[in-house]
């Protein structure tokens, strides 16, 4: 088993929530955290949009920048880039022959030690700036040990009701534990429920909070397609305000928003006809998405591709499904907890075509099969549906 293989294979672990492990691991890394200049952003949807955008634009301005982001989408390296590029399969060699004996120690799990390989490999190649997306929640997600210049909280809504509790208070709580004394929070406009516990908790912390303007700023054009995006490249600006010690001149800012990628986000596959893969799976991020698609002026037919992880909420957006395709077509994707394909099959009646076709390859090639000049296919769901994409469409994922 080589050091990658061993990486993926320690997913077995499970979600542990907690600081514990993560700090045992970082002290044995020699605490790359601690001095290490960075940015961390939490949320619901857009973070790692949002995340991207901030490298980019750091990039741009010619500082070497390092980017954590979570999941990945075909190979484990796209979590952990510097300047664009992703983590070789010898670095990770590297970390894990050197800590695998702690890792076992402490019983890390895969998002715990592949948090701390980051901020080693910052460390290592000594990075300008981090930035740092957290992976779930915030109080307790391993990033959190970081020693932000700043943090960044995106739309918080719905999700992980399992884990970070079923309520938008309780999620906001969640979020909330990326605060820390006198670092300043730049926050999207948040519901009235989130953004009363932002603020209570900023107060309680000492951590002073700013919610950027609701106008988004018609001169931030930024590459990633969707008004959406147009939001996230505001938070991004408006976080920049509160760096001290980086020059970003006015150019390199207007650059690094009209270059910047960010893969399985309104991502245009192929144009006519159109082919768009999105790794939308909650409500919000859907009906960002669908926003999107409805607004590429497809005249044909157009058809769903769609795979969701179990207790995804999924009901209130089923007649906006039915009112924009015509033919839906249900797999699953493999990975953590999927949801079969029947059970979400049954949530679309009999007004549309739907078809259950469980290997995502198959139900992505059988719906390019189907359609043709002026027609549109969305491809939507999970991450997971990455390798699928990367397989059928024959695009990699690894380079910015």
């Amino acid at each position: 088993m080589n050091s990658v293989q061993y990486l993926l294979s320690i997913e077995t672990r499970g979600i542990k929530l907690g600081l514990q492990r993560t700090h045992e691991l970082m002290a044995v890394c020699g605490n790359p955290q601690s001095d290490l200049p960075s940015i961390q952003v939490a949320g619901t949807n857009g973070k790692g949009s949002v995340s991207a955008i901030l490298a980019n634009i750091f990039k741009t301005s010619n500082y070497k920048t390092g980017l954590f982001t979570s999941p990945h989408l075909v190979k484990v390296n796209e979590r952990i880039r510097i300047n664009g590029n992703t983590i070789s399969d010898e670095d990770i060699d590297v970390f894990i022959r050197t800590f695998k004996k702690q890792i076992e120690k402490t019983g890390a799990t895969f998002f715990e030690t592949i948090t701390a390989m980051a901020f080693w490999y910052f460390k290592k190649e000594n990075v300008d700036i981090a930035i740092l997306e957290t992976g779930l929640g915030g109080r307790l997600d391993s990033v959190s040990v970081c020693e932000p210049l700043a943090t960044v909280i995106t739309p918080i809504s719905l999700d992980h009701v399992e884990i970070l509790g079923d309520t938008l208070s309780e999620i906001a709580f969640e979020k909330a534990g990326i605060l820390k004394y006198n670092i300043p929070c730049i926050s999207a406009k948040q519901k009235n429920e989130a953004k009363e516990i932002l603020m209570n908790e900023g107060r309680k912390i000492g951590a002073p909070i700013h919610f950027v303007a609701d106008k988004t700023p018609s001169e931030y054009k930024v590459n990633i397609p969707g008004l959406n995006q147009q939001e996230n490249a505001h938070l991004a600006v408006s976080t920049l305000k509160f760096i001290n010690n980086f020059y970003i001149p006015q150019s390199s800012l207007k650059k690094g928003l009209n270059t910047v990628q960010w893969f399985g986000r309104n991502q245009q596959i192929r144009e006519d006809p159109h082919i768009v893969f999105d790794v939308a799976h909650n409500v919000e991020s859907i009906q960002s998405f669908l926003e999107y698609y409805s607004s590429l002026g497809i005249t044909g037919k157009s058809i769903l591709i769609i795979a969701l992880q179990a207790r995804k909420h999924i009901k209130p957006l089923v007649s906006t499904f039915q009112k924009v395709f015509s033919h839906i077509i249900c797999t699953e994707a493999p990975g953590y907890n999927p949801m079969d394909g029947n059970v979400l099959g049954a949530f679309f009646n009999k007004i549309n075509q739907t078809e259950i076709i469980p290997n995502p390859e198959k139900a992505i090639q059988h719906g390019i099969e189907n359609i043709s000049l002026g027609d549109g296919m969305a491809i939507i769901g999970s991450h997971c549906l990455g390798p699928a994409v990367s397989k059928v469409f024959k695009i990699s994922f690894d380079k910015y």
